[in-house]
């Protein structure tokens, strides 16, 4: 099957657009990050926070999401009709807010920590994400639109899938503190493929 849909097509055929190639690299990076932690961050939370407990963590991870939708619906509305560069710009601010967060989780010792550093990254999330997928949207090939989202979900799974089991491998090892700042080190890495994009549009 694999011969059949490869083979006999002109290297042309593989191309992508270089905004699309940025958004499947800087996902692959982002979510890495945010999967280090996301699936023992309940064990954090009733380990080293005071006062911690499996519902806290859950209740923060939902102020996260709530804040994380009131802030995409304010900022859909302020770049729905921006340039490429006033998206990308968003799209790493976002990025950039959100490894602050993972920052802010590696000092957390008390509740209010917990929750003011996951409504930070909503923040972060809620900034970049209308921004990054009108970017994936207007970009992609339409010919080939299919095989550009199950690259980027494919990309983005496989990460997903490394970072959750590294992620419990360096807490167990290494400690919390050292996994969140990989992350927020990792994170900070997705928005080097947008930065790349604007810098050589500057000085083309």
């Amino acid at each position: 099957m694999l011969k059949e849909v490869f083979l006999g097509k002109s290297p042309s055929h593989f191309q992508i657009n270089p905004i699309v190639k940025a958004f499947i690299i800087s996902e692959s990076f982002l979510w890495a990050a945010w999967n280090f932690v996301t699936p023992i961050f309940a064990i954090f939370a009733t380990q080293h926070i005071a006062g911690g407990q499996i519902q806290i963590a859950a209740s923060a991870y939902s102020v996260h999401l709530i804040v994380r939708v009131i802030v995409e619906l304010v900022i859909s509305r302020i770049v729905s009709k921006g340039s490429d560069r006033k998206l990308l710009m968003y799209a790493i601010s976002g990025i950039a807010l959100t490894s602050v967060a993972y920052i802010g989780f590696a000092m957390a010792s008390t509740l209010v920590h917990l929750f003011v550093f996951y409504a930070i990254a909503g923040i972060g999330f809620g900034i970049s994400s209308p921004a990054k997928g009108t970017l994936f949207a207007e970009h992609l090939d339409k010919e080939k639109a299919t095989v550009e989202w199950g690259l980027a979900d494919a990309t983005a799974f496989i990460a997903i899938a490394l970072a959750a089991a590294l992620g419990g491998f360096i807490a167990e090892i290494y400690g919390f503190r050292l996994l969140f700042i990989l992350s927020a080190i990792v994170n900070a890495v997705a928005t080097i493929p947008y930065a790349l994009f604007v810098w050589q549009k500057k000085h083309a």
